[in-house]
């Protein structure tokens, strides 16, 4: 039961802690501080959502972009706004003056010429399917599913070897007893 119980903190404590933080974080920056991308030291993470980019970015992959880089060249992979608004993943395959040329590795033709300024960012590494992973999190039945995993391990956590409660330590003992006695003094003072 120990070994379970290791187990199942360390799962927790390495994938689902930061997976739920990076959503939270997401949630905050985008929906309620209305920002277009959640961004940490100027990186910024996307979900790569077609395959116009393909096989060197996958759909389902996340993709880091560096929003402070301001050097870009012919072959490198940006991030842009496109006519829509909308981010578009692509390489450059054309870029004078203020003007670039892109076009997606699977696609064959090529986009409309856009204005270097709608550059959001450089690519600057994929962590391959972890945008599926993402998505899933959003799922009301995973988040179901990892609340009761939650309740579970924190069950596990709070009882011995036989699932009975464990009793606290003597310091703890003392400690909600010197809590109690400072509550009290705190009533006791007010009545007065």
């Amino acid at each position: 039961m120990k070994l379970l119980k290791k187990i199942l903190l360390t799962l927790i404590i390495i994938f689902l802690v930061p997976l739920v933080t990076f959503n939270v974080y997401n949630f905050v920056s985008i929906k309620l501080l209305h920002k277009d991308l959640a961004l940490i030291d100027g990186y910024a993470v996307l979900e790569v959502i077609s395959g116009s980019m393909e096989p060197t970015i996958k759909i389902g992959d996340l993709i880091v972009i560096n929003t402070n880089e301001e050097n870009y060249g012919i072959g490198d992979i940006i991030t842009f706004r496109d006519i829509n608004g909308s981010f578009v993943t692509h390489r450059i395959i054309s870029i004078e003056d203020n003007v670039m040329v892109t076009q997606g590795d699977a696609n064959d033709s090529v986009d409309e010429e856009m204005s270097v300024s709608s550059i959001v960012g450089k690519y600057t590494m994929r962590i391959p399917g972890a945008g599926k992973l993402i998505t899933s999190l959003k799922n009301p039945l995973v988040m179901t599913l990892i609340l009761a995993i939650g309740v579970l391990v924190c069950f596990l956590v709070s009882t011995d070897d036989e699932l009975k409660p464990i009793d606290l330590t003597e310091e703890e003992k003392e400690f909600l007893e010197f809590k109690k006695n400072k509550e009290k003094e705190k009533n006791k003072k007010e009545r007065e």
